[in-house]
């Protein structure tokens, strides 16, 4: 309830629809639509086909994510790395997931401008 009332003070605005996971009221804040009690963001759809474009944005959305933590663990990896091999495959992995980021994020704005 505070997290509501939080973001009512704040200007979000609560909506009519529900939640279909907690059913608890939607807010619209900054033009995007959350539940609060989940905390995560609610996309609404119309037909089938918004639901798989909607999915695959999220879960490139998610891949980012994913992949950001691990670069992140490596980097802590990499600067208490003492071997030569060690540095060399810490690397080499961190190469291979910038460039999966990169890619995964131009996929996702491509999905975002079609919608």
């Amino acid at each position: 309830m505070k997290r509501m009332t939080d973001a009512l003070r704040s200007g979000a605005k609560m909506l009519s629809e529900h939640c279909p996971i907690c059913g608890s009221p939607i807010f619209e804040i900054k033009e995007e639509l959350w539940c609060l009690r989940c905390n995560k963001r609610v996309v609404k759809v119309k037909s089938d086909e918004e639901v798989g474009s909607a999915l695959s944005v999220y879960t490139l959305m998610n891949t980012a994510s994913i992949i950001s933590v691990k670069i992140e663990e490596l980097t802590i990896l990499l600067s208490r790395a003492i071997e030569v091999d060690e540095i060399r495959k810490i690397s080499e992995t961190l190469e291979v997931l910038l460039k999966t980021l990169e890619q995964t994020l131009k996929v996702r704005r491509l999905l975002k401008e079609e919608t």
